[in-house]
């Protein structure tokens, strides 16, 4: 198993304490983030409560994630084809090499 961090950060009014395979650099730029995030929305929505902010902050996360995973499939299957583009462009030069 692997060694787990427990991380410690405020969001909202609320102090969390995460486990974490993470370090605890790679878990401030998350608290970071997540801060920038959480006062970005409670800025466009001073009314909502810490808990409709969180939702709405995992939701623009996903979101997010989702359409990263989309361009990655987009840009892996890109990278199918032209594999298989040289494939078949190596197998035409060499069959034109062996008809000389």
């Amino acid at each position: 198993m692997a060694n787990l961090n427990r991380y410690k950060f405020t969001f909202g009014k609320k102090t969390l304490t995460l486990t974490t395979e993470h370090d605890n650099l790679f878990m401030e730029e998350i608290a970071k983030v997540a801060t920038e995030k959480y006062q970005a929305i409670k800025e466009r929505m001073p009314g909502a409560d810490d808990e409709t902010i969180a939702l709405l902050l995992a939701i623009n996360s996903l979101s997010t994630q989702l359409s990263r995973e989309i361009e990655f499939d987009d840009k892996e299957q890109e990278l199918k084809d032209l594999r298989n583009k040289l494939v078949t462009v190596k197998q035409e030069q060499s069959k034109i090499e062996d008809s000389l």
